[in-house]
């Protein structure tokens, strides 16, 4: 597999379990973010009722602008120290309003054509955070443990027992304002809504290795997906909406792959789950 951290303990960590987690910001730069945060002006206001903020779901360019350049200039020097060969693809504050904001079960959608290969999430929270105010649960060991491509109008694999998943696998992972866990896409993770009164503020950045091709996984039909090129530009452009609709034809194409996806029970998972390490060492 590929070398993803420049430092070799954190890539044995991290092959078994998924994630790494390293201290990143400072308190000064930590600052400096929400006084920044506080003079951006997205649509919905970072408070969207009854749900969560995300910078991608806005639909104002503007502030999806400044935001990629906000936190790509603070972060850029972070991804060159931890990672071997990464770049920013994307980037977005998430922010819980109180008493609000739970998130969906999931994998992050691949982004690029091999999904043998590894991106990683950086999540940094702005602010401390528990497992009652939102702080990023994650089922350690559970990449690449079945080949799935989750994106639009595909389900996950574990759609029938995601309560199970929250009961007995799920872990939260309670960080101080600045710290980060750096993770690979295809870990399952999730959040509970913010049950503190202050607003629950975090980064997420998507980071992809320089040498492969930025991928949407388009899903064409229950056949096959079709391979869109997706570079940065694409989305802050493209409407979350676009994604979940019909084909745009100045969409570029990259080719198509098959789809082999399937639903698992839960004993299935927990057999895939144990032997996680012997899948891993043969991709």
């Amino acid at each position: 597999m590929r070398q993803v951290f420049q430092d070799d303990n954190l890539q044995k960590s991290f092959l078994k379990k998924g994630y790494a987690q390293v201290p990143m910001l400072s308190s000064k730069q930590v600052m400096y973010l929400l006084q920044e945060i506080g003079k951006l002006r997205p649509d919905d206001n970072f408070a969207p009722k009854n749900s969560y903020h995300c910078s991608f779901l806005d639909p104002n360019l503007e502030y999806k602008c400044q935001t990629y350049n906000l936190i790509k200039g603070v972060f850029t020097p972070f991804v060159n120290e931890y990672l071997v060969g990464y770049e920013i693809l994307n980037c977005n504050f998430y922010v819980k309003p109180p008493h609000t904001g739970e998130f969906q079960i999931h994998q992050n959608w691949p982004a690029i054509a091999d999904i043998s290969d590894t991106t990683v999430t950086i999540w940094c929270p702005l602010v401390d955070v528990i497992e009652s105010n939102g702080a990023i649960q994650i089922v350690e060991g559970s990449h690449k443990i079945l080949p799935h491509i989750e994106a639009p109008n595909s389900p996950p694999y574990f759609a029938n027992f995601q309560k199970a998943l929250i009961e007995k696998y799920l872990k939260p992972f309670p960080m101080k304002a600045g710290e980060a866990i750096i993770f690979d896409d295809a870990l399952i993770h999730w959040s509970r809504k913010n049950d503190s009164d202050q607003s629950r503020i975090a980064i997420q950045i998507l980071c992809i290795p320089s040498d492969a091709t930025p991928t949407f996984f388009f899903k064409e039909n229950d056949e096959r997906f079709e391979l869109i090129h997706a570079d940065s530009e694409f989305f802050l452009t493209t409407h979350v909406s676009e994604l979940y609709g019909s084909r745009k034809p100045e969409w570029k194409s990259e080719g198509f792959v098959e789809n082999q996806n399937r639903m698992i029970t839960e004993e299935e998972f927990a057999e895939l789950l144990k032997n996680g390490d012997e899948i891993r060492s043969k991709i």
